[in-house]
């Protein structure tokens, strides 16, 4: 009727998306055709190089396109050492222009490969390097995303780079993880920061201890506090502590596995000479066959050497 809108069908609208997604890829490989045709080891074609960025711009995981951007950087760095009087300065321009353009394909997957490790390496490839200005970057994304382990590899990377200090990123990290305790990529990045002792086991075995009491079903804190467990500076008493929080906790969430894995970590950890820790790890492992059906397999196996010691 006049005056109403068609509203096209679903086959009008699959037909529409196909016919879409032909001319993409037609452009696609007409680009790459181009790119590749006037590919050389000492000179490059501009239009090639823009037909590079309006890909890339789409789909930012095109290795070959970074690594042809990559040959000619290559090419103007060579081109800025026989320039003595304005040589840098044109080279600092023209790479300020490609990590500008990395920075407009990271919207498009914030997750890739190819446009984080190209930034990098234009960056050690830059005669002056703002690696303070990538930090505030990386806070940035993570502030968005705090589950992008490619932005906590990027920082780790800076840190370096920038001599921050330890107590800082610990504070940063400890401040993601109060927002957000399912993240395992912020457990990962503490992990690397210092080794486990004495002085400060303790304190990482409360904080990992506060989170799986918050979310005992979320898996990223149990992976944590497994590493903990394995630091042998955790004396017995600590650990009967934990495993006597374990059994309360177990009392609000019988049919969590994490809280039974964790007590066969402690169990298995503490004397293995002691019968009632070897009886408990058995009932404990026929437990999680029926909780993880899934893994019913290596929990048998568990089982079967669990049973051997008793």
């Amino acid at each position: 009727m006049h005056g109403r809108l068609k509203v096209r069908t679903s086959e009008e609208q699959k037909a529409l998306k196909q016919k879409e997604q032909q001319k993409k890829l037609l452009a696609y490989h007409m680009g790459m055709e181009k790119i590749l045709s006037t590919r050389k080891k000492d000179s490059y074609d501009l239009e090639s190089l823009q037909i590079s960025a309006s890909i890339l711009s789409s789909n930012p995981d095109v290795y070959t396109l970074w690594n042809y951007r990559k040959e000619v950087i290559l090419m103007k760095i060579e081109e800025s050492k026989q320039d003595e009087l304005e040589g840098e300065e044109k080279l600092i321009s023209f790479l300020e222009s490609e990590i500008k353009f990395t920075e407009q394909c990271l919207p498009e997957n914030p997750k890739s490969y190819g446009a984080w490790h190209h930034r990098y390496w234009v960056l050690l490839n830059h005669p002056k390097p703002n690696w303070t200005n990538e930090f505030a970057l990386c806070t940035k994304y993570l502030t968005k995303d705090d589950r992008n382990f490619h932005v906590w590899d990027y920082r780790r990377l800076l840190v370096n780079k920038i001599g921050i200090t330890f107590d800082h990123e610990l504070s940063f990290s400890t401040e993601r993880l109060n927002i957000n305790f399912s993240n395992y990529s912020s457990w990962h990045y503490r992990s690397t920061l210092r080794k486990l002792d004495s002085d400060c086991v303790g304190r990482e075995l409360d904080l990992v201890k506060n989170a799986v009491f918050t979310d005992p079903g979320d898996s990223s804190a149990w992976f944590y506090l497994r590493w903990v467990l394995s630091n042998p500076t955790i004396n017995v008493q600590a650990k009967i502590e934990l495993l006597n929080d374990f059994e309360q906790l177990e009392e609000l969430e019988p049919d969590c596995k994490w809280v039974i894995l964790g007590k066969c970590w402690l169990t298995g950890s503490l004397d293995l000479t002691a019968n009632k820790y070897l009886n408990r790890r058995v009932d404990f492992y026929k437990r999680l066959a029926v909780l993880d059906p899934l893994r019913k397999g290596q929990y048998v196996d568990y089982l079967k050497i669990a049973e051997k010691k008793t």
